[in-house]
């Protein structure tokens, strides 16, 4: 797989990360990394001639925007941003069963998973004050309901998800415990969702307003070019158009808002777990 380059500057490296790729590795071996295709693979070490500083992450099975500092400078001045909450992140993610509301927000606390807390490699949410995690923290993702239909004639969901925090896991463990699992997620799946060839979960548009030079960087709609995902899928219901840059632009503004009059809302959280029709 190759990674393209959607921006660049003397500040900024900003590109599409595939699936199935690590960002990089400590392992001289290991020659799937972003840092192979783009730099050296020392490159994010910070002995390296030329290194990278990378301001946020994306798993491994997950593709999309990935910003890339060129400078110490930089990568503080990013991280500024995302420390204070003034980014904002637009995923894509395809879903297990048909969501029932249109617009939710997710407030379940995330930690690590007491049965893998002593590797990082998996995590849980709080959904209730019986619930057992190590370290939680708050976490709140906002989601909007794109489209409904089959794959490989089980019901799926399309979905605008918004990290408003952004811990580890985070959208693939609230998709999980909200009971609609990321489609190709073998970790939060209990690994039985091994079929599909890859996880359905794209990072689409990146917010980074650097006071000095402003990104808004968005990828091009990654599910309804593929192939292998087109032959399984047949569409049901569209809610809200998406498949192009301006289409996906005016729903991330219904995203944003607060609230959106006339569709059906729910909310996930230990308090309360409630309906509300057209809000």
């Amino acid at each position: 797989m190759t990674v393209e380059k959607l921006y660049e500057s003397d500040s900024f490296l900003v590109v599409n990360k595939p699936f199935d790729m690590y960002i990089n590795s400590d392992d001289e071996n290991e020659k799937n990394t972003v840092t192979c295709h783009i730099a050296s693979p020392d490159s994010h070490l910070s002995t390296s001639s030329y290194p990278l500083h990378f301001v946020q992450r994306l798993d491994y099975s997950t593709s999309g925007v990935l910003c890339i500092a060129k400078t110490k400078g930089a990568a503080a001045r990013a991280g500024r941003l995302f420390e204070k909450r003034e980014t904002r992140k637009y995923y894509l993610a395809v879903v297990r069963g048909h969501v029932e509301c249109e617009v939710a927000d997710i407030e379940f606390d995330v930690g690590a998973d007491p049965l893998t807390a002593h590797s990082l490699h998996k995590m849980a949410a709080r959904t209730s004050s019986a619930s057992v995690c190590s370290d939680s923290r708050r976490a709140h993702t906002r989601l909007l309901v794109l489209e409904t239909g089959y794959y490989d004639n089980g019901p799926v969901t399309v979905l605008l998800l918004k990290p408003i925090t952004g811990r580890r896991h985070q959208l693939r463990v609230h998709c999980s415990c909200i009971g609609h699992t990321i489609l190709g997620d073998y970790t939060y799946s209990g690994r039985a969702d091994h079929a599909p060839h890859r996880m359905f979960l794209h990072a689409t548009r990146l917010v980074l307003p650097v006071p000095s030079e402003p990104l808004d960087i968005q990828t091009p709609e990654p599910f309804f070019q593929d192939p292998q995902f087109l032959a399984k899928w047949k569409s049901e219901r569209q809610f809200y158009k998406y498949k192009t840059k301006k289409d996906l632009l005016d729903t991330c503004e219904i995203l944003d808002k607060p609230y959106v009059i006339g569709v059906k809302y729910k909310m996930f959280s230990c308090a309360q777990t409630s309906t509300v029709g057209n809000v």
